[in-house]
Order: structure tokens, then sequence, then C-alpha cells
């Protein structure tokens, strides 16, 4: 392995480490919310990314809508796939590429 490999195995580590702080430390009813709008947008047939989601949540599960579009896309089966990239609206992002989804059909 080397020290790039090494690197981006750490960065990919430290985001997992994130992503499962946020939602240990979330309410089950946020949680919720933000699943159920990630299965709303899925439904829809249409392509969208989280800057679609975090419009349709509340203030206070905005911060679960990465967490829990990364663990939908994990999930068996399928309920979502990949279809491209799109620039983050979210400031602290500071325009990072992230994944736009379609949702799968049942």
């Amino acid at each position: 392995m080397t020290v790039t490999d090494t690197r981006v195995a750490a960065a990919i580590a430290a985001g997992e480490e994130g992503m499962a702080t946020v939602e240990n430390g979330a309410d089950p009813r946020l949680i919720a919310e933000v699943d159920a709008k990630i299965a709303e947008l899925n439904a829809t047939g249409e392509k969208w990314s989280a800057n679609d989601c975090r419009d349709l949540v509340s203030v206070a599960a905005a911060s679960l809508v990465g967490p829990r579009v990364h663990a939908a896309a994990l999930r068996r089966p399928r309920e979502q796939r990949k279809v491209g990239m799109t620039r983050s609206t979210l400031l602290s992002t500071k325009g990072a590429w992230i994944a736009v989804w379609e949702g799968c059909a049942s």
C-alpha cells in the first residue's frame, strides 16, 4: 500500500466515523424524517442529490442527510443507484462534489 493509499483509507475511515457519530447522537425521529424524504425522492424516478434532500427536511435534521443518504446507498435490496456527480450547495463543504442518485425500481 502506498502512502497515498494509506491517506485515502484514513480519510475514508474518518468520514465513516464522523457519519456514525452524527447518527449515534441523533433523535430517531429525525433519522426517520430524513429516511422518509430519501424514500420519497427515490420514488419519484427523478435524479436527486443531498442538496435536494436537505431542502426538504427540517433544519434540525439537515446534518443527518449525508449519513442517511450514504446508509441508503449501502442497503440491500438497492434503493438507489449513483448516476452522476454535482457540486454541494452546503456552504461548509466549499462546493465539494457529491453524488447524484436515482431510485431503483422495486
